[in-house]
């Protein structure tokens, strides 16, 4: 391990849903970018989509706030389950 492996850095990360209700909204964009200690972007941005359920309508006044679509997000995205694992990974 290097020295600068082993500086801090910031993980910044922004979620975006198809609604305004934490605990019944569906995952719609998930994105990140880490910096060092400085600010300083460290690696490639990480930005990924979840494809909304079939029998799940958005709210449309998300879909205005976000500009995401759930066409886009379907094309782009991956499951929950997948998009879920891959935040945490």
């Amino acid at each position: 391990m290097t020295d600068t492996d082993k500086q801090p850095t910031f993980l910044f990360h922004d979620y975006e849903t198809f609604g305004t209700h934490p605990a019944l909204d569906r995952p719609a964009q998930f994105a990140a970018i880490r910096t060092d200690s400085e600010f300083n972007v460290i690696g490639e941005p990480e930005v990924f989509y979840c494809k909304p359920a079939d029998d799940y309508l958005p709210q449309p006044g998300a879909v205005l706030i976000t500009g995401i679509t759930p066409q886009e997000a379907r094309a782009k995205g991956e499951n929950e389950a997948a998009f879920a694992a891959r935040i945490h990974s």
